[in-house]
């Protein structure tokens, strides 16, 4: 089954609506984060791109290239898990662009596993990219560029649904810890201009999810909407809540999953 696109939900945000602005976009190599960093690069914005291998990261950047936007998207080789590595990109970034206004944790995964036979080993490998990372990057963002600058805007993604997924303890966990850390530091950093909003999807059909060897058309048809939800329809929301139209959005996870999270557990599965 090819991917799904959505050319129609990004049509809706307008030409240079985040313009003047710089974003940091993590696992920017493909699936949502690369659709979050192509829209933000067309809506304006200064977009710097992360992942773990440069190859996917080049594929992104060439995509950006032929759409011809304002400003090339600008990639940077990371292992987000990785606290020296971290400080030397933002250094990076932040000596070329000046600051960071957006910030999409996007970066993150996972394997399925009876919680019985997770490891203490890979439950701390999980929850180190999906919540210690999170957590590390984005309060250095903080320190370093949105809280002196009175403002910014972090976007988390997520998962959905939030009640118990089997074979999932260890990444529910890691990301229901990040939708704390989510309302927590919208209430501690709120009244200094800094924004923060959780995005949680369905079952988004990109190479990721496929490779979990799933079939994915039946897996979507456990949503109310039975369909797979495209990576533009997250960038779409993404973009919404980056813009002016979302500056009074925070501290809450927005859940945009097709209806999954409110399925009764038998529809879901």
């Amino acid at each position: 089954m090819t991917e799904p696109r959505s050319p129609e939900s990004l049509a809706v945000l307008a030409d240079g609506a985040l313009a003047r602005r710089t974003a940091l976009v993590t696992g920017g190599g493909g699936g949502i984060g690369r659709a979050c960093a192509l829209l933000m690069s067309r809506l304006g914005a200064r977009v710097h791109v992360v992942g773990r291998t440069q190859e996917s990261l080049d594929e992104t950047v060439a995509i950006g290239a032929r759409a011809a936007y304002e400003h090339p998207l600008v990639a940077s080789v990371c292992d987000i898990r990785e606290i020296e590595q971290v400080d030397v990109l933002l250094e990076s970034v932040l000596f070329g662009a000046g600051r960071i206004d957006i910030l999409v944790n996007n970066a993150g995964g996972q394997f399925m596993s009876p919680a019985e036979t997770v490891s203490h080993r890979g439950f701390r490998a999980v929850t180190r990219l999906n919540l210690d990372a999170t957590w590390y990057l984005t309060t250095r963002v903080a320190e370093l560029s949105m809280l002196p600058a009175g403002y910014g805007k972090v976007i988390n993604i997520v998962t959905s649904p939030q009640r118990g997924i089997p074979g999932m303890a260890h990444s529910s966990a890691a990301r229901a810890a990040v939708e704390s850390l989510t309302r927590t530091l919208a209430v501690e950093w709120g009244p200094r201009g800094v924004r923060l909003v959780a995005v949680a999807p369905g079952f988004v059909h990109t190479e990721a999810l496929t490779r979990y060897g799933v079939d994915v058309a039946a897996l979507a048809r456990t949503a109310p909407l039975q369909r797979p939800e495209a990576a533009d329809e997250v960038a779409a929301l993404v973009g919404f809540l980056a813009s002016v139209a979302g500056d009074y959005i925070t501290g809450t996870t927005i859940s945009a999953d097709g209806g999954l999270n409110v399925a009764p557990p038998a529809t879901a599965g």
